[in-house]
């Protein structure tokens, strides 16, 4: 008997929503969103350290922009260092 007799008519099963392991975005979607805000918190801080310099703004907030776009990229690295890291550490697995 040949295997493709067997196999027709079988329809292999998909899982349902409920049962399906990540409902929500995937890394690549959610490490592209925080990107985009990191981007936006980096452009937002030259935005205010220019304001600053024209006296449209005070001291104080152009300090807070600048510590907050900081912050967001010293925490992305973070997690790109870490992702690295598993990567480096997965491929040195022996099989």
């Amino acid at each position: 008997m040949k295997i493709t007799q067997l196999t027709q008519g079988v329809s292999t099963p998909q899982p349902s929503a409920e049962n399906r392991v990540g409902n929500g975005p995937s890394f690549e979607e959610r490490f592209k969103g925080a990107l985009a805000e990191v981007n936006t918190k980096q452009q937002d801080a030259d935005s205010a350290a220019q304001q600053v310099i024209s006296g449209k703004k005070g001291i104080h907030e152009g300090m807070l922009a600048l510590q907050e776009a900081d912050i967001a990229m010293k925490a992305l690295l973070q997690v790109r260092n870490k992702v690295i890291s598993a990567y480096n550490d997965v491929m040195k697995m022996q099989v």
